[in-house]
């Protein structure tokens, strides 16, 4: 547990995890802050993920709200979701597509990169026939 927790943590505070690691303390206070490395001088992560963009029927989310599949919403691997996280808007890519949305949930099935939509965002990524895209994707706040 302790292993996927560093490698987790080095995927949202964009380290590398072959190099030396974060406490688990600065890790945290950086997810509260929103920065992107240990010295609390940046305000947003400005790494590129890159994975997969699935869909999901939305309602109640981890983040305490409740969402229609109408909204732009997002839940966010379980692997990298704090909530801290929740309200941060993420910009997502697919080829010359594009949508902002918000986090609200947490995806448990997605791998670190990996982004599950509601149904109208999806649909400025790609088609709901389409189940699974790949994506690029980045924080905006």
């Amino acid at each position: 547990m302790a292993v996927a927790v560093a490698a987790s943590a080095g995927v949202l505070a964009g380290t590398s995890i072959a190099g030396a690691q974060p406490t688990l303390l600065e890790i945290l206070a950086d997810a509260s802050t929103g920065s992107a490395g240990s010295t609390g001088d940046t305000p947003v992560d400005t790494k590129t993920y890159s994975g997969d963009a699935t869909y999901f029927n939305a309602g109640l989310g981890s983040c305490g709200g409740m969402s229609a599949n109408t909204d732009y919403v997002v839940a966010i691997s379980a692997s990298i979701w704090t909530r801290a996280l929740c309200g941060k808007r993420i910009m997502a890519m697919s080829g010359m597509r594009s949508v902002t949305v918000t986090i609200v949930d947490t995806c448990p099935g997605c791998a670190a990169g990996d982004l599950d939509f509601s149904p109208a965002a999806f649909k400025k990524l790609g088609n709901l026939s389409d189940g699974r895209i790949p994506i690029t994707w980045h924080f905006i706040d």
